[in-house]
């Protein structure tokens, strides 16, 4: 009877592969049903049938109960196996250790032991039992260690990975411990040390498929491009046309910016594998970064037949039809999609084309739609029905808007700051100071915030001091931005700090030669007599921005004709 039992061939067949585990590749003993009670044989049939109803902690009880009132290693190696699978730590290493203590030869039982001890951070015990597996079977698969240590610690890591160190030299000629302990240290960032023993595997066995992908990756990750694509040409010469390694070389080729020759590798590959999917997209991205819209179009359509990333081939189709200058054929893809991660880019494309064609109501419209039906994006909505207000004026329908978003986000900071910039245009600084003010206190390093506060108190109250000492505080977090040094170059020209006040907008303006910068510094330049300088500047930035308001009322307040 309980060789029937345990000749279920592990009934719970889910269990094999499972993360975390050690499965055994043998059948379990087949034992003399005569040697048990009646009892244990009922106890064990009623596992295996709440096993196969997934009443597992009832399996579990039973095995564990009866493994260790009948000493058997077979119903000990069950046991083992279904804590494992359904994660309990304590029964696994119960029933481990007790697999271990009746099979010691046993160099699954060995290896299974060891996984429950790292578990439980018995580290040096781990390796001793590690070292007993290995040495009954020095070819035994190691995979169990790549698995759990993915989620270890990096201190619990790094103290498992001391122990392992011994046996490296130990076992130097087993291939599966040099690459699982390979990939523990790529997971802990000792990406040298991983490579090191890579090329030791490979050493002996170039042949050896997964050591080849996981050098490739580790220079990559190191960002020496160079030396992970060598390390891809070499695993092509040992695996020709391998599909994996192709992708990855031009995967790799984008990343070096080799972009056409990136290219030229989908298009082998998608002759090769005309219905694949992961090599179209990436192919009509590459031909779309050439400016190659027809070849793009023609791989993404592929895609649409297929059947295939169909919101990632209709967002991709709009935007070529936006570029080739087809709004209702772009339209007619963004409209298409369902979800994907492009999906909230994809209707800030249609508010564009409906704003290309004219038809701002339109577009308002579907901005307020999709905030009714993509709930997970309706501070965004909120953020792109401001931007289009903003964009033809009407502030205070702006400020409206925002209003109703704080009510349901009242804590969000880009909403906070939006307001705050409409404030400003309605000449409501006390709102405007109310808001950034916000933002500071819930981030005190916030640098935009900061300046924009800063500059704002600079340029429309006399509190200058106040102003001077947030735009510093913007500045040591943020040196190098130039609207921060125009911001303190303003407050220097208004505390009649003049030279100061010159060096920095000249700085600002070499570094971002925007009009209300040219506006700031021709000012400055105005003041301090040198007109026609100042007016060179001026010129300058009309021509960028020749409908800049900033400029154009600066000009008109100082009586300056270009």
């Amino acid at each position: 009877m309980l060789k029937f039992i345990l000749g279920f061939a592990l009934t719970f067949s889910a269990m094999s592969g499972q993360a975390g585990t050690v499965t055994a590749t043998t059948e379990p003993q087949q034992l003399d049903s005569t040697a048990y009670s009646v009892n244990t044989l009922y106890a064990l049939l009623v596992a295996e049938v709440a096993g196969q109803r997934q009443l597992f902690d009832l399996a579990l009880g039973n095995y564990l109960l009866e493994a260790h009132r009948t000493q058997d290693p077979g119903v000990a190696e069950r046991a083992t196996q279904i804590a494992q699978y359904i994660g309990a730590e304590q029964a696994a290493l119960d029933a481990s250790t007790l697999w271990v203590k009746l099979d010691a030869s046993n160099p699954l039982a060995q290896q299974a032991l060891s996984l429950e001890l790292v578990k439980a951070a018995r580290f040096s015990e781990s390796s001793l039992h590690l070292q007993a597996a290995l040495d009954l079977n020095p070819q035994l698969d190691m995979n169990f260690m790549t698995v759990q240590g993915v989620s270890m610690s990096e201190g619990s890591r790094e103290l498992w990975l001391q122990s392992l160190t011994p046996l490296l030299s130990r076992y130097n000629s087993s291939q599966s411990l040099l690459f699982n302990v390979a990939n523990l240290h790529k997971q802990q960032k000792n990406n040298q040390l991983a490579l090191q023993l890579i090329d030791q595997l490979l050493a002996q066995d170039e042949g050896f498929y997964g050591a080849w992908t996981l050098k490739a990756r580790l220079h990559a990750s190191q960002g020496e491009v160079d030396n992970a694509l060598s390390a891809t040409q070499a695993a092509l010469q040992q695996f020709p046309n391998d599909k994996a390694f192709t992708i990855l070389k031009a995967r790799l080729l984008i990343k070096k910016q080799d972009i056409p020759q990136a290219r030229q590798v989908f298009q082998s590959l998608a002759e090769e594998h005309p219905r694949d999917s992961h090599i179209l997209l990436p192919l009509a991205l590459t031909q779309l970064e050439l400016e190659d819209f027809d070849g793009a179009q023609i791989s993404l359509e592929k895609l649409l037949a297929l059947g295939a990333m169909q919101d990632e081939a209709h967002y991709y189709l709009g935007r070529i039809a936006q570029l080739k200058d087809e709004p209702q054929n772009a339209l007619k893809h963004y409209l298409a999609m369902a979800g994907g991660r492009e999906y909230l880019a994809a209707q800030g494309g249609v508010v564009q084309v409906y704003i290309k064609l004219g038809q701002t109501q339109q577009a308002l419209q579907h901005i307020r739609q999709q905030r009714q039906q993509d709930i997970q994006n309706r501070q965004a909505y909120f953020l792109m029905e401001v931007d289009l207000l903003n964009r033809s004026g009407q502030y205070q329908a702006s400020l409206e808007v925002l209003n109703d978003a704080l009510k349901a986000y009242q804590n969000n900071t880009d909403l906070r700051y939006s307001r705050a910039m409409v404030s400003e245009k309605l000449g409501d600084i006390v709102q405007l100071e109310e808001d950034l003010a916000f933002i500071i206190d819930k981030n005190p390093k916030n640098a935009t915030a900061l300046n924009a506060l800063g500059y704002t108190l600079a340029d429309r109250t006399k509190r200058l001091d106040e102003a001077l000492k947030l735009i510093q505080q913007a500045r040591a977090i943020a040196p190098s931005d130039p609207a921060i040094m125009d911001s303190l170059g303003w407050v220097y020209f208004r505390l009649g700090r003049m030279q100061e006040s010159l060096a920095l907008l000249k700085k600002a303006y070499g570094s971002f030669p925007d009009a209300e910068v040219a506006a700031h510094l021709g000012e400055v330049l105005w003041a301090m007599g040198l007109h026609k300088e100042a007016k060179e500047i001026w010129h300058q930035g009309i021509k960028q921005q020749p409908h800049s308001q900033i400029l154009l009322d600066t000009l008109s307040r100082l009586e300056v004709n270009l």
